[in-house]
């Protein structure tokens, strides 16, 4: 194998850690409060526009049943609301509530704190750097 393919094979081992150790890690942190899942699922609904579950399901790329039980689960913690669309009265959309909004802002700050903590020993020049080389990957 060429020294290129052995770079790009440690550059995915080190993806799948880092990716697998920030969703445990954030598990973790926000456990008392929703799932790492949920969060993600909020996330999506904080810009405040109404959506359905199944436009929802695709941005997260996940089946519509599994979207429709993590939404079910932040129905039951009020962090968000399910409601018939004033349009058409056939699609239901979903809001996010104020809960969810105050929710969102305070698992914002412990995510941006862990993310601190962990970047730590990068310099800004470095994280400068993988900023713009992770750009430059999902472009």
């Amino acid at each position: 194998m060429d020294e290129r393919r052995e770079m790009i094979h440690q550059f995915e081992d080190n993806i799948r850690f880092l990716i697998k150790n920030f969703q445990r890690d954030l598990g973790e942190i926000f456990k008392n409060e929703i799932t790492f899942h949920e969060f993600l699922f909020l996330k999506h609904l904080g810009d405040g526009k109404p959506q359905m579950v199944s436009s929802l399901s695709k941005k997260m790329k996940v089946t519509a049943s599994y979207a429709t039980a993590v939404v079910d689960k932040l129905l039951q913690k009020g962090y968000i609301n399910r409601e018939r669309s004033s349009k058409d009265r056939r699609i239901v959309e979903l809001t996010i509530t104020e809960q969810g909004i105050e929710l969102i802002k305070k698992m914002d700050e412990k995510k941006t704190d862990y993310m601190s903590e962990q970047l730590e020993s990068i310099s800004d020049s470095e994280l400068e750097i993988l900023n713009l080389l992770l750009n430059k990957i999902g472009k």
